[in-house]
């Protein structure tokens, strides 16, 4: 009876720590909205659209999915599941065909820090999941 106890005790304990260490689903507006407003809305915001992209408040996801990017209409701006196919992760990236990387500094352009890199790539190839 006691074996029995312990393995059950076992099972259940490594079943809770499995869910503990699943990764959690990314959200675009608790994990991906935050980057943009802090790196993108300086200039892409309702009052200063820059390349006709508003990313600020509620506008942004509707502005990103299956959109066709203004400077390049053959890809839209974010293709869910599919980083390569998305303008936005191309411009973050600094892979862009027209433009330059993202975001810009004056008239350079900077790159974001891997992690949020990782992460905004990470949120397309999902799915660009709200």
């Amino acid at each position: 009876m006691n074996r029995i106890a312990w393995l059950s005790g076992l099972a259940f304990g490594l079943g809770a720590l499995v869910l503990l260490a699943a990764p959690q689903e990314i959200s675009f507006s608790r994990d991906v909205k935050p980057i943009l407003d802090k790196e993108c809305t300086s200039c892409h915001k309702t009052k200063r659209m820059k390349a006709d992209l508003d990313l600020s408040g509620d506008n942004a996801l509707k502005n990103l999915l299956n959109v066709p990017s203004s400077q390049v209409p053959d890809m839209v701006r974010v293709k869910p599941g599919d980083p390569e196919q998305s303008y936005l992760w191309l411009k973050l990236d600094h892979r862009a065909q027209k433009g330059g990387g993202m975001p810009k500094i004056f008239v350079f352009s900077k790159r974001l820090h891997q992690d949020k890199l990782d992460l905004i790539k990470a949120w397309i190839a999902g799915g660009a999941k709200e």
